[in-house]
C-alpha cells in the first residue's frame, strides 16, 4: 500500500443498485397470457351468444311447466308449449318458411327428424296436435306435463347455432 494516499480523501463512490425494472413492456409470458384470455373471452362469448335461443325457449317452458303444476289451465299451458316450440323451430331452423307452413302429422315428423326419436309423431308430442284447441278442463294435467317435458327434452336435443 503507498503510505502516501489517505483512503478518505479518494474519490470513490458508493455502491450503487440498479434501477428498478418497469413495468412496461411487459415479458413475452404475459402477452402470451393477455392472448389466451381474450380468446378465451371470445370463443366464451360465441357459445353464450348462440345458446340464447335455447335459453329463452327453456324458460318460456319452465314458465308454463310451473304454472301446469300449480293448477293453471292445461290448455292454456299447452299452447304456450306450441307456440314456444314453433318459434323456437322457426328461429333455428335453416329454412324457416318451410318450417312456418308445417302443421298436423308433417309438423311431428319434422320435430322427430331433429331428433331421431319417434315421441312427437307416436308418443306424448302427438298432443301438440289437438291440445290446444281442446275445450277448457277437458285436458289431462298429467298428459300436459308430459307433454311439456317432452318439449322440454327437444330443446335440450338441438344444436346450438351461431
Amino acid at each position: 500500500m503507498n503510505p502516501a494516499l489517505d483512503p478518505t480523501q479518494l474519490p470513490l463512490r458508493d455502491i450503487h443498485l440498479p434501477e428498478a425494472v418497469g413495468w412496461w413492456p411487459p415479458a413475452f409470458g404475459w402477452w402470451i397470457l393477455v392472448g389466451a384470455v381474450l380468446l378465451g373471452a371470445v370463443v366464451w362469448a360465441l357459445r353464450y351468444r348462440a345458446g340464447w335461443r335455447h335459453r329463452a325457449a327453456s324458460v318460456e317452458l319452465q314458465a308454463a311447466l310451473a304454472t301446469l303444476q300449480r293448477g293453471g289451465d292445461p290448455v292454456l299451458c299447452a299452447q304456450r308449449f306450441s307456440t314456444t316450440l314453433r318459434r323456437f323451430a322457426m328461429t333455428t331452423s335453416e329454412q324457416p318458411d318451410r318450417v312456418a307452413g308445417l302443421t298436423g302429422e308433417p309438423w311431428l315428423a319434422w320435430l322427430d327428424s331433429r331428433w331421431e326419436r319417434e315421441a312427437f309423431s307416436q308418443g306424448a308430442g302427438r298432443g301438440l296436435l289437438s291440445a290446444p284447441w281442446v275445450g277448457a278442463g277437458r285436458l289431462d294435467r298429467e298428459h300436459c306435463l308430459e307433454l311439456g317435458r317432452l318439449c322440454q327434452a327437444w330443446i335440450k336435443a338441438q344444436k346450438k347455432r351461431v
